[in-house]
């Protein structure tokens, strides 16, 4: 009987192994000598889209590469906007042998505005400030290895400790160009006081707040309340909220507060005089004001 189980067990470990052996052939896939080489670096001259000139404005960048066995670097994009997002579109292609042609280094390369619309098919007089297009990097090496791509359990092929060492990235994966305008930090960081204006229920409120540069986009910024406390006797708090500066026009994003919170239009800055005003709908209770922040 003891030599009967011997054999068993025996037989068990010879097909845990094989087991384990096939799932790693499955799970580790043939990489070839090496992984890709591929960085793209961003000129920050045009680090996003000018609402003010969007025919004229630009993706511009350098491309780099020590690799020797790629098939195609495709620079890929997709744009965002309120109504969601667009498909995602090839705007240029580099082969293996261009880049070694050119000693792994591709500089100066541009894909303008109009042609990523005309790509898109999306209207340059539908943009508006706020949104956003992506650039996305798509490569895939001689065996036919995609990067990126997802791999076991939805995880991807290219790691955070990859894409996320900027300095020294090896990867470029993706670039958010924004649609807006310079934006004056210190035009609109600091403290300010708070006052409800107008309103159908709201009326007179006042508190102190601060206005905070947020990014990631070059003209956001985050209010700490946009309510001057006037629902605090109702239980409430402060409810902050974050804004766009396009092109000296204040535009709320939506927010929470009793509600779900929107800006109705009509806001206005005036960097002289330091003062910012809102105009506000709470869609819960129907409720809409005016606030007006003034710069201490």
């Amino acid at each position: 009987m003891k030599n009967i189980l011997n054999f068993i067990v025996a037989l068990g470990v010879v097909f845990v192994l094989n087991s384990c052996r096939d799932e790693e052939s499955i799970r580790i896939p043939d990489l070839g000598d090496k992984g890709p080489n591929v960085r793209v670096v961003i000129d920050p001259s045009f680090g996003f889209i000018d609402f003010e000139n969007l025919s004229g404005s630009k993706a511009k960048y350098d491309l780099y590469s020590v690799s020797t066995n790629l098939n195609i670097v495709e620079l890929r994009v997709f744009m965002t906007s309120a109504s969601g997002m667009t498909d995602t579109v090839t705007m240029r292609t580099y082969t293996q042998a261009e880049i070694s042609a050119a000693g792994g280094q591709i500089l100066g390369e541009e894909i303008s505005v109009q042609e990523m619309v005309d790509a898109l098919g999306v209207d340059l007089a539908d943009i508006v400030g706020g949104d956003n297009f992506t650039l996305l990097n798509r490569t895939t090496m001689a065996n036919g290895t995609v990067y990126p791509a997802t791999t076991v359990q939805g995880n991807s092929n290219v790691t955070p400790n990859i894409t996320g060492a900027s300095a020294t990235t090896s990867f470029f994966s993706a670039y958010v160009y924004f649609v807006g305008c310079p934006s004056t930090q210190a035009d609109f960081v600091g403290e300010y006081s708070s006052e409800i204006i107008a309103g159908n229920y709201f009326g007179g409120q006042t508190s102190d707040v601060t206005i905070a540069f947020k990014g990631p986009e070059p003209f956001r910024y985050v209010i700490s309340d946009i309510s001057a406390l006037a629902y605090a006797p109702f239980g409430g708090t402060a409810y902050p909220g974050d804004f766009y500066d396009i092109c000296g026009v204040p535009q709320m994003l939506p927010t929470q507060t009793f509600g779900n919170t929107v800006d109705t239009g009509g806001g206005t800055w005036d960097a002289e005089s330091g003062v910012l005003t809102l105009n506000v709908f709470e869609q819960f209770n129907g409720l809409s004001w005016t606030i007006q922040f003034t710069r201490k």
